[in-house]
């Protein structure tokens, strides 16, 4: 069902490209029309590639293509929604000046070129620079702890600009007591991955009482749990798959298979006690498993959209389907809900929704 969806969405891509191409084409009194027409076309067919690579990943040279694909259709997709502000500001100004203009004018593709390179060079920038975020939460412990949280960081994703190296120094500025790992840590079929760089680079990340990781749904593409926790083997992370650790006799962290792993109810899981409860499970829209149950959800997944229109439609999605919020933290009498937009980025290698987020919670 998903592949027959981008197979679709990839032929009204093409069909909209091809008819915005002749459009542009036309508005520049040029020679040898046709040529440029078809290296254009060509230059917009890249972003096939981005199919080919989900259906088959692990061709070298078809992530290439696919990476530039992403760029690409990136662009596209703000030039259009550009070129649709711009023409509608002419409209206007030509219904004041009342004034006749052609449909599509050199000026207008100038302009939204300009806005829709502007647009993806901010995504960019902003998918490299994390904005620290800060909550406070009483859980009525002994002692003070200081949680960071990273979620959804997709080493090995096709286009990604990620830097594991980068993240960890983030990560460690923070001087935190434990860090969560909240899903989709990884993002590609194991054996394409670089095991040694990850559990090496993974491991100097310091905490006062280590680091917790559980599985998203995009580890579970193309690996099996049994792969999912040998690549883990080695790292100081802690794997939680369906289980509870009690954490100096002060707080319990359930961490939960996401929902594609096949899991077990969070009441088979919890153990009898008055400990604080904090629930990790990738995907928010189940939150409502954790509330009458625990004190704090943390979840990712939703990458708030990333790029413009998205969070809009992630928005939407969640609130109609699963009645769930989307973003943010959200408190529900005595839970909290906490939505990570995420650290990395899958696809895009941009975010145009809020910045890559590092989530830190002083409890």
């Amino acid at each position: 069902m998903r592949i027959a969806m981008l197979i679709v969405s990839a032929i009204l891509y093409c069909i909209i490209w091809i008819i915005l191409t002749k459009q542009v084409v036309k508005a520049f009194q040029v020679e040898e029309k046709k040529t440029i027409f078809i290296c254009i076309v060509l230059v917009g067919m890249i972003p096939l590639f981005c199919v080919i690579d989900y259906i088959w990943r692990g061709i070298g040279f078809v992530e290439w293509m696919a990476y530039a694909g992403y760029m690409i259709l990136a662009f596209f997709i703000y030039y259009v929604l550009s070129l649709a502000f711009v023409l509608f500001i002419k409209k206007i100004i030509g219904w004041i000046k009342k004034t006749k203009r052609i449909l599509i004018s050199r000026s207008a593709i100038f302009i939204a070129t300009g806005m829709s390179l502007g647009l993806c060079l901010w995504g960019i920038i902003a998918a490299q620079i994390p904005e620290y975020t800060y909550q406070k939460i009483d859980l009525g412990l002994d002692e003070d702890l200081k949680i960071t949280v990273v979620s959804d960081i997709h080493f090995g994703a096709t286009g990604s600009l990620l830097s594991l190296e980068r993240m960890v120094d983030h990560i460690n500025k923070t001087n935190p007591d434990l860090v969560f790992m909240v899903g989709d840590v990884f993002d590609n079929q194991i054996k394409n991955l670089d095991h040694a760089f990850f559990v090496e680079t993974m491991n100097k990340i310091s905490s006062t009482y280590g680091t917790y990781a559980v599985t998203g749904n995009h580890e579970f593409i193309g690996n099996s749990l049994e792969e999912i926790k040998n690549f883990y083997e080695g790292s100081n992370i802690h794997l939680l798959l369906d289980e509870e650790v009690v954490l100096k006799d002060m707080l319990r962290i359930v961490g939960r298979i996401d929902y594609r792993g096949g899991r077990k109810e969070l009441s088979e899981i919890i153990s009898d006690s008055e400990l604080p409860l904090i629930v990790l499970d990738h995907q928010p829209q189940y939150y409502r498993d954790a509330k009458e149950l625990a004190d704090l959800q943390i979840s990712g997944h939703t990458h708030n959209g990333q790029i413009f229109p998205g969070e809009i439609l992630v928005f939407l999605l969640n609130q109609i389907v699963y009645k769930s919020p989307s973003d943010g933290v959200h408190t529900y009498n005595d839970f909290t809900l906490a939505i990570t937009r995420g650290y990395g980025t899958w696809g895009f290698p941009m975010r145009l929704t809020g910045p890559s987020q590092i989530m830190i919670f002083e409890i």
